[in-house]
């Protein structure tokens, strides 16, 4: 018997590719009779209205009509929603769900996941592992527990190897943990990865696991050929179909969110533009209550936050999410006073000012300039300080920011300094509590 496994990963709320992806998979289903169909995470992104607007929950619902059978989370599905709305998030899922590396504090699994899924995929036993990555002060702040994911994984297998034919890990760990998993968790058959967004043509083989990538935002969709003698896996072999090739159909999941995010949040007639390379009381606005929100002693954020500007009455949640469509917390880090006037001299750098920046939450496009709130400088005497005071190199002081800078891209100081993440509140929620003060 052949068997087709189909892969997606990194979505991104990319739906009108994943339209496309539907199409393709009941098209398959009606070629091949032995099909079966498996996400690895990152479906969700509240950067796309429909997934705002429907908290995750219409995602759910697009994965219900491809007809997925297990899928894993990845980390916009574990950070990016509330404890309970997470919790919520499968309610109405036709499909099962495994992540052996994320519980509550008290132990207990998230509502509708499983550690493991057993699958009788026309009369093959698969046993299927998901885990995800190990952002731990995100998934602390929100109520959960993220373990070690191999050591997990390592212990699922020996769980349930007796009892399968073939076992797939649904990883959203990255391309060199699948790796290192291939290489030493012995009893795996195929890995399908995510997370960093690779892929790979053909597969990539790993003492005799085969490990299977999409790349990311339903670029491609991954299939596996599974060749069977009775119930043992005799070949595999693996390639992926670029979406590009296949045809565009109507979807309007777009109009949705706006139509589910039409609600006004002031009808005073607000005045708030986008401007890259100089201030702008959008910015202002937003560093100020930044700071005063997480009652920190000054606030550092950077203009290209500001995605589209608002001119006009009538501003709606839809407005507020197309100007920071962005999933990223505020984040309070405690510096020295040294610590922190090289963080100033770094800013009044704008080294970014003109970046195309990926990934980290950023949504946007360019980068801009660095806008500071609460700092005073005389550049000539290399002179700064917080509320009108000098800063004392000896003192202790807080920055309101924000946490895409703590991975060490931007400021390496912050990656050992001491952090408090701020969830589940994204910067579109900081800005709503400052047009709501206003």
């Amino acid at each position: 018997m052949e068997l087709k496994l189909y892969h997606t990963n990194d979505i991104h709320s990319h739906l009108m590719t994943y339209n496309k992806i539907i199409r393709f998979l009941a098209d398959k289903r009606a070629q091949f009779p032995h099909t079966y169909y498996v996400d690895i995470g990152d479906h969700v992104d509240r950067s796309h209205p429909f997934t705002e607007g429907t908290l995750g929950r219409g995602n759910v619902q697009l994965l219900n009509e491809a007809g997925a059978g297990v899928v894993t989370i990845g980390n916009n599905e574990g950070i990016t929603l509330t404890h309970e709305d997470f919790n919520h998030l499968y309610e109405d899922a036709d499909f099962q769900v495994t992540c052996c590396n994320v519980t509550d504090l008290d132990g207990r699994l998230p509502e509708n996941v499983k550690r493991h899924a057993i699958e009788d995929i026309h009369g093959i036993t698969f046993g299927f592992i998901g885990a995800t990555a190990e952002f731990t002060p995100f998934y602390r702040a929100l109520g959960w527990n993220v373990t070690d994911p191999v050591e997990a994984i390592r212990t699922q297998v020996q769980a349930i190897k007796s009892q399968c034919d073939v076992i797939v890990i649904l990883s959203h760990l990255g391309k060199f943990t699948d790796q290192r998993i291939a290489a030493e968790i012995h009893g795996i058959d195929i890995i399908l990865g995510a997370h960093t967004h690779h892929h790979f043509d053909n597969g990539d083989l790993v003492n005799g696991v085969l490990i299977g990538a999409a790349g990311r935002y339903g670029e491609y969709i991954g299939e596996l050929t599974l060749t069977f003698d009775g119930r043992q896996l005799t070949a595999k072999s693996a390639r992926l179909v670029s979406t590009n090739e296949l045809i565009d159909g109507e979807e309007d999941y777009y109009d949705q969110g706006r139509r589910i995010l039409n609600e006004v949040i002031t009808d005073h007639t607000l005045s708030l533009p986008r401007r890259l390379y100089s201030a702008s009381v959008t910015t202002a606005l937003l560093a100020r209550e930044l700071r005063l929100f997480l009652e920190a002693d000054c606030a550092l954020i950077n203009s290209g936050l500001i995605v589209e500007g608002f001119e006009g009455p009538g501003f709606t949640k839809y407005d507020l999410h197309k100007m920071l469509p962005h999933p990223i917390n505020p984040v309070k880090i405690t510096l020295s006073g040294r610590e922190l006037m090289e963080v100033i001299a770094m800013s009044m750098k704008h080294e970014h000012r003109g970046d195309i920046v990926k990934g980290f939450g950023f949504r946007g496009d360019l980068f801009g300039m660095y806008v500071l709130d609460n700092v005073g400088m005389i550049q000539s005497e290399r002179q700064f300080s917080v509320g009108g005071r000098l800063i004392d190199v000896h003192q202790q002081y807080t920055l309101a920011t924000l946490d895409m800078y703590t991975f060490g891209r931007f400021f390496p100081q912050f990656v050992q300094n001491e952090k408090e993440y701020i969830m589940p509140e994204f910067l579109r929620d900081v800005m709503m509590m400052a047009l709501n003060r206003r």
